[in-house]
């Protein structure tokens, strides 16, 4: 069997394979896979990116701490999320605000922001209440590249890591291999 006709009944999958086997004739309307992209046009995605390839953990940076933060990177998550404490919301020039600690764990820093609310998001949580969280923009840095991305506050203090970096930080800025850690 030729490479081609193997990458295209691998396209297609068992189920279709033992159609086809069995002599059914395909529906020419229906669409068609596509051919699997070739290895190299993956790479020149990734080269593209501007943090490459990072892994299941990584460090950020927040301003003013002397020390990084350790998050882990969850394509899963929409909403990055940091963990706060003493959350309060109150009113200023007649928009929604909120105020918050966050400490490091690793040197005891601890800074209080005050800072916009941009949203309050809901939390669906598996066989439980959904929650309710207030959402900022903070300034972060990954790597070399320092962003204003949007974070949830949330008790993360039950979580081995303070920080959970999601697809609103990660779009277009990197691929995740999670055979990695601390490649920035």
């Amino acid at each position: 069997m030729s490479g081609k006709k193997t990458n295209y009944l691998r396209a297609l999958g068992a189920s279709a394979f033992v159609a086809a086997a069995a002599g059914c004739v395909a529906d020419k309307s229906a669409p068609q896979p596509s051919e699997p992209q070739s290895p190299q046009y993956a790479e020149n995605q990734i080269a593209n990116l501007p943090l490459g390839i990072i892994g299941e953990v990584e460090t950020v940076y927040l301003p003013d701490f002397k020390t990084p933060f350790e998050a882990r990177i969850d394509t899963g998550a929409t909403t990055s999320s940091i963990d706060a404490s003493d959350i309060k919301n109150f009113e200023r020039d007649g928009k929604k605000w909120v105020s918050f600690k966050v400490k490091s764990r690793t040197s005891d820093e601890q800074m209080t922001f005050e800072l916009p609310v941009v949203r309050t998001v809901e939390i669906k949580r598996h066989e439980a209440d959904p929650v309710y969280r207030y959402s900022v923009m903070l300034k972060m840095r990954m790597g070399h590249i320092t962003l204003d991305r949007e974070f949830t506050l949330a008790d993360r203090s039950e979580f081995e890591y303070p920080v959970l970096i999601g697809r609103n930080v990660l779009s277009g800025l990197a691929a995740v291999d999670t055979s990695r850690k601390n490649t920035l």
